[in-house]
């Protein structure tokens, strides 16, 4: 019986160290993210232009334009496109950009500014409940 269970006890190591990792992953990105938005400055941006690509049919892809505290023109594009298009020239949002390197911007969002620390903490919570529940579970039940 010990022998069976020390066979399987080895992959809850993996699966433990895993998530772990990726919380620690969640966390460096956590930090990088709250430099970012310490560091940053906000700026509104307008939609100039969009850019149509091919991508399983056609998309539009929204061209933004701002100008940085030193009136400084920048331009970005969005890294994503919609059919129909999901803005239109002329339209206006809020943006974060680093003053010391305008071509860092993002949209000034909760989910486009916290996106990968939310991705790793939702690979990473479940291998631990995983990883770790196993060997709190192994005292009680078996």
């Amino acid at each position: 019986m010990e022998k069976i269970k020390n066979k399987i006890m080895w992959q809850y190591y993996i699966i433990l160290g895993l998530g772990l990792v990726f919380l620690l992953l969640a966390g460096y990105s956590f930090r990088n993210t709250m430099i970012f938005l310490k560091n940053g400055e906000k700026a509104i941006a307008t939609v100039s232009d969009l850019h149509k690509f091919e991508s399983e049919g056609e998309l539009f892809a929204p061209i933004f334009t701002f100008q940085t505290k030193d009136k400084l023109s920048v331009t970005f594009e969005l890294r994503e496109g919609n059919d129909p298009p999901a803005w239109e020239i002329g339209e206006t949002t809020t943006i974060i950009y680093d003053p010391s390197d305008p071509s860092k911007v993002s949209l000034y969002s909760y989910l486009r500014i916290f996106i990968w620390t939310l991705v790793l903490l939702s690979i990473a919570l479940p291998l631990i409940v995983v990883g770790g529940g196993y060997f709190i579970a192994s005292r009680f039940l078996l």
